[in-house]
C-alpha cells in the first residue's frame, strides 16, 4: 500500500515516500511475459531495445530470462526519431517527408532542420533564405506548403548538406547497429519498445531494407501500446502486446490507454535522447547524445518511483520461483490492478504526476507539463465543464490523463462515473 503525506504543494510531493503506482509492475511484467512467449515462438535469438524507454524494458527482460532460464540476446539500440530520420530517407528530389509531416505541420524552419538533426545550419540557411531575423524560428500554419519550404528545398546549400548529411548518417548507423550486433547485421530485426505509432520502426524498416541496400530484410516491432499502423506493412509488422487499437481494441485497451503518459514518464533512462550518428577516426560508430534535459527532474522525482517499481517487479518474479508456475499473471488481475492506478490513484499519486514533465525532441520542441490547476474550479464552472463533457465523445482531447482531468475539473462523482464506463466498456 501506498502511505498517504501531506502535500507540500502542488505539483510537489512529500520526500519521504515515492512507493507511487506499484502495480505497474504487475502491468510490465505481464507485457513481458507475452513478449518473451512471443520471441520463443517465432524463434527470435535476439531482440533490440529501442532507447529511452528500452533501458528499463530491457533490464525486466533480462531479469525474467534469469527466471525462465531464456537464452535470447537482448541489445540496447541508442535511437530516437530525431537520430532515424535523416539517415531513413530518400535522396531530396524523391523525398515528401510524410513520416514528418504525418505528425507535424504547424512547425517551424528551426523545428524541421532540428527534427533531421541539422538545427546547427539553421542561421546560414535561414540567411541563405534571406529570412528576417528570428523568422526562422516563426512557426507556419502548414510549413509543407509554404514559401519557405518551397525555397529550402530549391536551396543548392540545402541540397549538399542534406544529400552529405544523409549517407554520412546512413553509414554511420549501419555500422554502429553492426558492431552491436556482433560485426554481422541481422537478417530479421526484432526491436521493442513503449509504442504507440512505431515511427522509430518505420524509419529504421527505410533505412535498412529500402530497395536491399542491407542485409536486413524485415523489421518486427513489439510494443507495449499500439494507436495507430504508421507504415507498417509486408516486412515491417507491428504488434501492441498489451494493449491495442489497430484492427479494433483488444481486450482492456481503455483501462491500459488512460494514462499513456504513465509509461513514459516511469520508464526513463538515465541519458538524454540521441540527435545523430557519427563515425569515429577508428573506423567504428557512435550514437550522438544530446542536452540531458530531464536530469535533475528525473534524479529528484522519477528514479526514486522507478526504484520501487523494480522492487515490486523482483518480488512478484520471486514468487514466480516459489510457486513454480509458468505464467504468474492473468489478463484480468492485470486490467483491474492497472484499472486502480488510472481511476483511483491515491492523492500522493497525483500530486507527483503534477510534479513531473516530458520533452518533446521531435517536431515540436516543447516540454508537455503534467501539472493541475492550483485551485479546484466553483460550482459554475464545473457544470459548465461537465456540459461540455457530455457533449464530448472523443476521451483523448480531455488531455494526458482524461480521469485526472474529469476530476479536476468537474469533481469526484463524474470522475467515478467515467470510470466505472471505461471499466465497462472493456
Amino acid at each position: 500500500m501506498v502511505n498517504s503525506t501531506k502535500h507540500m504543494s502542488n505539483g510537489a510531493i512529500a520526500k519521504a515516500n515515492y512507493d507511487l503506482f506499484p502495480e505497474l509492475a504487475t502491468t510490465l511484467l505481464y507485457f513481458i511475459e507475452k513478449f518473451h512467449e512471443a520471441l520463443v515462438k517465432q524463434g527470435v535469438d535476439q531482440v533490440y531495445f529501442l532507447s529511452r524507454e528500452g533501458q528499463p524494458l530491457k533490464r525486466m527482460f533480462d531479469m525474467y530470462q534469469i527466471r525462465v532460464s531464456g537464452t535470447i540476446a537482448s541489445h540496447y539500440l541508442e535511437v530516437s526519431r530525431r537520430s532515424t530520420l535523416l539517415p531513413s530517407l530518400a535522396p531530396l528530389v524523391d523525398e515528401t517527408f510524410e513520416t514528418l509531416f504525418r505528425q507535424y505541420r504547424r512547425i517551424s524552419l528551426v523545428e524541421f532542420l532540428s527534427s533531421l538533426g541539422l538545427e546547427a545550419q539553421a542561421q546560414s540557411l535561414a540567411k541563405a533564405l534571406g529570412l528576417p531575423d528570428g523568422a526562422e524560428h516563426r512557426r507556419e500554419e502548414d510549413f509543407p506548403t509554404s514559401r519557405t519550404f518551397s525555397a529550402l528545398r530549391a536551396t543548392p546549400q540545402f541540397q549538399t548538406l542534406y544529400e552529405s548529411e544523409r549517407v554520412a548518417r546512413r553509414n554511420a548507423f549501419i555500422a554502429y547497429l553492426s558492431e552491436l550486433s556482433g560485426g554481422t547485421l541481422p537478417s530479421r530485426l526484432v526491436v521493442v519498445d513503449v509504442g504507440w505509432k512505431g515511427t522509430i520502426q518505420d524509419n529504421l524498416f527505410y533505412l535498412l531494407c529500402r530497395n536491399n541496400e542491407s542485409p536486413v530484410d524485415t523489421v518486427t516491432g513489439y510494443y507495449v501500446g499500439l494507436v495507430a499502423e504508421g507504415a507498417a506493412g509486408p516486412g515491417n509488422e507491428k504488434y501492441g502486446l498489451l494493449f491495442s487499437s489497430v484492427g479494433g481494441l483488444s481486450p482492456g485497451f481503455r483501462v491500459f490507454n488512460e494514462n499513456r503518459a504513465l509509461f513514459e514518464v516511469v520508464l526513463a533512462a538515465d541519458h538524454g535522447s540521441i540527435v545523430s550518428y557519427a563515425s569515429t577516426p577508428d573506423g567504428s560508430a557512435r550514437a550522438v547524445r544530446g542536452e540531458f534535459e530531464e536530469r535533475e527532474m528525473l534524479a529528484a522525482e522519477v528514479f526514486p518511483v522507478q526504484r520501487h517499481i523494480f522492487t515490486h517487479y523482483e518480488r512478484l518474479l520471486a514468487t514466480m520461483r516459489s510457486s513454480g508456475m509458468s505464467r504468474s499473471l492473468t489478463l484480468e488481475e492485470t486490467v483491474r490492478a492497472h484499472a486502480r492506478m488510472v481511476f483511483d490513484p491515491t492523492p500522493q499519486e497525483r500530486s507527483w504526476f503534477s510534479s513531473v514533465f516530458h520533452v518533446e525532441n521531435y517536431g515540436v520542441f516543447e516540454r508537455s507539463h503534467f501539472a493541475t490547476p492550483e485551485t479546484r474550479p466553483g460550482l459554475f464552472e464545473r457544470l459548465c465543464f461537465l456540459a461540455q463533457l457530455l457533449r464530448r465523445n472523443d476521451p483523448g482531447a480531455l488531455g494526458f490523463w482524461p480521469w485526472s482531468t474529469i476530476y479536476q475539473r468537474g469533481g469526484a462523482l463524474p470522475a467515478a462515473i467515467y470510470a466505472a464506463v471505461r471499466r465497462i466498456q472493456n
